[in-house]
């Protein structure tokens, strides 16, 4: 679990685990839990993707910053999002193959395609 701490003053929201000691998901008269206020809301999410795309979708302005203490995405750093088996059709060479581990979806599929495909 996740909180997004959206704070409207500041133009910016931290986005915390949900065992944080920095979090205080408290309703109060400027500020709401699971509802935006006057001051901005603490909103809960399932993954930290979520809280993002929240986020973006609401137009809110300033930056997501990450909570110093919990971290909060740490545990994405070395995680493979996704593996490529490559192989070569044309030779039906085996030992061609290749699988590749992809943990940056955006910019590796992209310099990966340009390795395949050619540049555009």
């Amino acid at each position: 679990m996740f909180w997004l701490d959206v704070d409207l003053q500041r133009s910016a929201a931290t986005l915390h685990r949900g065992e944080c000691i920095h979090i205080e998901p408290k309703a109060t008269e400027r500020k709401g839990v699971n509802e935006m206020k006057a001051n901005g809301g603490w909103f809960r999410f399932e993954s930290a993707g979520e809280a993002m795309r929240f986020h973006k979708t609401q137009r809110l302005s300033g930056e997501v910053n990450i909570c110093l203490l919990c971290k909060p995405l740490n545990h994405l750093q070395d995680v493979t999002t996704a593996e490529l088996d490559i192989s070569t059709p044309r030779t039906g060479c085996d030992a061609c193959a290749t699988r590749v581990e992809v943990l940056d979806t955006k910019s590796s599929f992209r310099r990966l395609l340009d390795r395949l495909v050619g540049e555009k």
